[in-house]
């Protein structure tokens, strides 16, 4: 592929439908591909906050918020990865029939042609680019770089089963185990989300050494206070 392909592949694999990746728009991604520091969208994963500040003119703060944009999408629906992956002619509401039917990135990668044809909707030209986007050896090879970063797209059903489905958390002081990036990646990836202040929405706050002011926030509230042993017990570690 030409450059300009691969940076619109990179740029469509973090736009808002597909891996929605804030902070990773043309002009970045434009530039993290000239600075030779990504060569396909799987290398967003295996980015450093030093590499991203060897960029001219990225400031330390858009930096880390960009960091925390990548990992925060380590752990995207099915449906929104296919589409990522920019195979042809899988749109959005084919990449949602696809992940639907399948269930799992494993079984979808193994589907033979009859099998694809057999998805609603799906017929033989989809189904025919679909195996040749899988078996090209550059494609495969990114695949397995996803894999090796720890994305692990989710199928609808599971995060809808999942431990913390719907549950808002808020974390305040630091904590010993893990920083913040890696507590928000757990709660996360069991379908829980994290917030920066404390509301009438938050179900759980998280405190950890020296907390600030959500602590007497949430405890006038009657919110949930965790300690950091409690937050791993409930996220399993």
């Amino acid at each position: 592929s030409c450059p300009a392909q691969i940076k619109e592949h990179i740029r469509h694999f973090a736009s808002r439908g597909a891996m929605d990746i804030e902070g990773l728009g043309e002009k970045v991604s434009a530039r993290l591909f000239d600075a030779k520091l990504i060569q396909d969208p799987a290398d967003l994963y295996y980015l450093t906050k030093e590499q991203l500040l060897s960029l001219d003119r990225q400031a330390k703060k858009s930096t880390e918020k960009l960091l925390d944009a990548i990992l925060r999408s380590k752990t995207p629906s099915l449906d929104k990865f296919i589409f990522a992956l920019g195979i042809r002619h899988v749109g959005e509401r084919t990449a949602k029939l696809l992940a639907e039917h399948f269930g799992s990135m494993e079984k979808f990668m193994k589907a033979s042609l009859e099998a694809l044809t057999r998805v609603n909707e799906i017929g033989p030209e989809i189904a025919q680019s679909i195996v040749e986007f899988f078996a090209e050896d550059k494609n495969r090879k990114v695949l397995e770089k996803f894999e090796r970063a720890g994305l692990s797209p989710q199928a609808k059903e599971t995060l809808a089963g999942a431990p913390l489905q719907g549950k808002a958390f808020v974390f305040t002081g630091s904590l010993d185990s893990m920083d913040r990036n890696q507590a928000r990646a757990y709660v996360e990836s069991l379908g829980g989300s994290v917030h920066s202040s404390v509301t009438g929405k938050t179900f759980y706050l998280v405190a950890g050494r020296e907390p600030g002011s959500k602590l007497d926030k949430a405890r006038s509230q009657g919110i949930t206070v965790l300690s950091e042993d409690e937050f791993l017990k409930l996220v399993g570690r």
